[in-house]
């Protein structure tokens, strides 16, 4: 587990990575805090995100059928909000607002895991605000 928090770039404590991403993507930990767009961007991560591709596809579809998403996109979106992340609430920012979502929710690519509730609020605002 480790290994996967620390690719996603956030911090993980102990255990093994292939257990929720597979294992075989060996992606150096950023020493800025930010996320690995390596890993994100990996072959293996773009075909586990297929799962929540279709998770939010049947899940959230009034809010993504005008802008269907694909795995990759998907990734992109990720990397997006984890770097939003350590922008606005990372450790180098005085007083942050919020604290930052574990980096292990970033992972779950589980159908109707953490990762798929995270992107489907992201698509449903975006609807909801005419972006």
């Amino acid at each position: 587990m480790a290994t996967a928090a620390t690719t996603a770039g956030g911090t993980g404590s102990s255990g093994s990575a292939s257990g929720l991403v597979g294992g075989g993507t060996t992606v150096g930990r950023k020493k800025d805090g930010g996320p690995s767009t390596k890993f994100w961007e990996s072959s293996e991560t773009i075909s586990q995100l297929e799962t929540v591709r279709l998770w939010i596809g049947k899940h959230y579809k009034k809010y993504v059928q005008n802008d269907s998403p694909s795995s990759k996109s998907l990734a992109g979106l990720v990397v997006q909000l984890l770097q939003f992340q350590e922008d606005a609430f990372g450790r180098r920012v005085n007083n942050p607002a919020l604290t930052k979502l574990p980096a292990k929710c970033f992972l779950d690519f589980k159908a109707g895991g953490a990762l798929c509730h995270i992107l489907g609020s992201v698509y449903k605002f975006k609807s909801e605000q005419g972006w």
